[in-house]
């Protein structure tokens, strides 16, 4: 996904959540550029947290981890995954949990993609799909 860069503080609007759907919506303002707003649709989501979400909640940067830069990120991949899949971070023996290796072994074959929100201020926000996108929004959709 790309230009995630123009997302760095800008501030999360809001998170919109279809569980029959499984699709998330995250809708934001960048502070740079405008102030133009962007929306990360993210669909066959598998699963989803929000953590810390407040009324305020302004991004440091957002990842996409997919199969083409599994190997690098291996590491970072795997504490969001289990954070994501426990609500917490892993310590060396969680590594060996089948079903976090599962997940792992479907991102690394491209069947699924990862797509973490790191806060300065407010929510973590954790996804893994099969689908994410980063679109301009007008200026009048609030």
């Amino acid at each position: 996904m790309n230009g995630l860069e123009t997302l760095v503080e800008s501030t999360v609007d809001s998170v919109h959540v279809s569980a029959k759907d499984r699709k998330v919506c995250i809708e934001l303002t960048c502070a740079w550029e405008g102030k133009e707003r962007k929306k990360i649709t993210v669909s066959g989501v598998e699963d989803f947290v929000a953590n810390e979400l407040r009324l305020s909640n302004i991004v440091d940067r957002v990842h996409c981890f997919a199969a083409a830069d599994f190997q690098e990120n291996v590491s970072a991949i795997t504490d969001n995954l289990f954070f994501l899949m426990r609500g917490k971070n892993p310590s060396p023996s969680d590594l060996e949990w089948e079903p976090l290796k599962e997940k792992l072994g479907l991102i690394s074959s491209g069947a699924l993609k990862l797509l973490v929100v790191e806060p300065v201020y407010g929510a973590t926000i954790i996804l893994l799909a099969s689908e994410m996108q980063l679109e301009s929004m007008s200026r009048e959709a609030v």
